[in-house]
């Protein structure tokens, strides 16, 4: 019997030998490339950035359809910011779109939630403005690049990697047709496209653009607008995560 068990095991190992049983490996990742295209293929969503725009502050603030001779700038990164800056003046507008911690779509009743969010927050939009709203003076240099790649209708670029953060997106209406330009992040470019002789001015660009729209909005945060207990007590009971992280608040 023992001999039988051992010829049964040895017929075992030798078959590892004689045939594959390796498992394949699966496959990798997509790899990183950039690619130039034409000026509008990836622009955003500008719709639901406007709506994202109007419950987190006041929408008639920033008038996107078709206000002529404005230019608009929308970074991404793990935050969202919105800079509008008119043609006839060096004076912009940079907005930071603030979360809402436990906001998504696993509230149980998001419109609710959405709802009293809205009505609680803009109580004093004085005061949410205070924090995530900042005016400043844009370098004559920087308005100049702008309409450089606006006007020209240089190509955007773009880098197909689901991995990368920081994009930026302008876009301008000139009383006829709308001027896009979209950029990802530099830091996600492919090594041909980082030897392109285009790709030093754009990314100087996108370094420039990027800097000046992210100032300090630390203190941009929903608890920091005057009535967080009123928010939590009242608008707690359509988020579960509240309930559970705020018992002695949540109705």
């Amino acid at each position: 019997m023992r001999f039988f068990i051992f010829l049964f095991f040895l017929f075992v190992i030798l078959s590892g030998c004689f045939f594959d049983t390796h498992i394949p490996e699966k496959p990798s990742a997509q790899p990183l490339y950039s690619e130039f295209v034409k000026p509008g293929t990836f622009s955003p969503d500008y719709q639901s950035l406007k709506e994202a725009f109007d419950r987190r502050f006041r929408g008639d603030d920033l008038t996107w359809d078709k206000e002529k001779n404005v230019f608009y700038v929308v970074y991404s990164d793990s935050n969202e910011f919105i800079f509008s800056l008119s043609s006839s003046r060096n004076e912009a507008e940079i907005y930071k779109l603030y979360s809402i911690e436990g906001e998504g779509p696993d509230v149980r009743d998001v419109v609710s939630f959405r709802n009293c969010m809205e009505k609680n927050i803009k109580e004093d939009l004085s005061k949410v403005y205070d924090l995530c709203k900042k005016e400043r003076t844009v370098p004559q240099s920087l308005i100049e690049k702008m309409e450089l790649f606006l006007n020209e209708d240089k190509l955007s670029v773009v880098s197909h990697y689901f991995h990368c953060f920081g994009s930026l997106h302008l876009f301008f209406y000139d009383g006829d047709k709308y001027h896009y330009f979209d950029m990802d992040n530099p830091s996600c470019l492919d090594d041909n496209m980082k030897k392109d002789p285009r790709i030093p001015e754009y990314i100087e660009f996108y370094n420039e653009m990027a800097a000046f729209i992210k100032q300090d909005f630390s203190a941009c945060r929903w608890d920091n607008f005057g009535n967080r207990e009123k928010i939590i007590r009242e608008c707690g009971k359509f988020n579960w995560r509240w309930k559970e992280k705020y018992p002695d608040l949540v109705e």
